[in-house]
């Protein structure tokens, strides 16, 4: 277990022996530590059960606000986290077995200052700096979109509905965690059970503008993949018109060689060639000066 003391630094204290009720503190948990302090504060488990997360909420209740964040894997080096959050009475507790809200603590403890410290004020750093990545990784993603398309363009790609569709999922992901964030930001601003001080509304709404663009990137994104489908499709049609071309000219100058065979293998006995030491060599001749007519024909009047 660790304690913060938020006045005008972050710092890091041993116990709160020595801290007021008053004074704002951040407290990190494991969820074994949770469960413990539970049972000695008689914290109700029902509306603060942390054991399976699976969404980014926040939930009000009488001077609580308790929620949970589930948030998605962003790339190769970015893992997957969950931890859950309970304020009340000047404390946020973190409940985190992830290893997620510490990095987060500790940038906040190196980095920011405040004139009018607060929780409503750390909150607001901590779930700026949560989100102070995602921009990059939206950018590099749009990235990975311009390279798929220009490989489509040039036919230079396999395998494009596994793209395509990975691309959808990890895109509906992120979509679905920034609709949470919205709502939760509008949850801090409501603040309905007046648990935030000291200029509150104005930091959660500058929190929730920022996600609301993120989620306006995610929206653009998601509509360029649909366009990326239909070049897609648009690149196929024309690649199966062009073989249908081939064939059919294919088909066009082979057509006279069909009658030809056709004719000569009725062998009538009335066909002269048939008995011509040369009849075979005639053929040969006839059927090329076909295929090279045929072809001067084409060249002349289909370029």
């Amino acid at each position: 277990m660790m304690y913060y003391k938020i006045a005008n630094e972050l710092e890091e204290i041993e116990s709160l022996d020595n801290v007021g009720e008053k004074e704002d503190v951040v407290i990190l948990l494991t969820l074994e530590q949770w469960h413990e302090a539970c049972r000695d504060k008689g914290i109700p488990t029902y509306y603060a059960d942390f054991d399976n997360i699976n969404f980014s909420k926040s939930e009000v209740y009488r001077d609580v606000i308790v929620g949970t964040f589930f948030i998605p894997k962003m790339g190769k080096d970015l893992k997957q986290g969950k931890f859950g959050y309970y304020i009340k009475d000047h404390r946020i507790y973190f409940i985190d077995s992830d290893n997620v809200v510490k990095p987060i603590i500790e940038s906040i403890k190196e980095k920011r200052e405040w004139k009018n410290p607060s929780v409503s004020h750390f909150l607001y750093d901590f779930l700026d700096i949560l989100i102070s990545g995602d921009l990059n990784y939206l950018e590099h993603f749009e990235t990975n979109i311009n390279e798929i398309e220009d490989r489509v363009l040039t036919g230079d790609l396999k395998n494009f509905n596994y793209f395509i569709v990975n691309m959808k999922r990890q895109l509906l992901v992120l979509s679905n965690y920034y609709d949470q964030l919205i709502e939760m930001g509008m949850v801090f601003e409501e603040n309905e059970e007046d648990i935030f001080i000291n200029g509150y509304k104005g930091l959660f709404r500058i929190f929730t503008n920022k996600v609301v663009r993120l989620n306006g990137k995610v929206d653009m994104l998601m509509e360029y993949t649909r366009h990326l489908r239909d070049l897609y499709q648009a690149q196929a049609d024309i690649k199966q018109n062009r073989t249908m071309q081939t064939l059919t000219i294919i088909t066009a100058v082979f057509s006279p060689l069909a009658l030809i065979a056709g004719w000569y293998g009725m062998n009538f006995k009335f066909m002269p060639e048939l008995t011509w030491k040369y009849g075979y060599l005639g053929v040969i001749f006839l059927s090329l000066s076909v295929v090279g007519f045929s072809f001067y024909l084409m060249r002349k009047y289909f370029k």
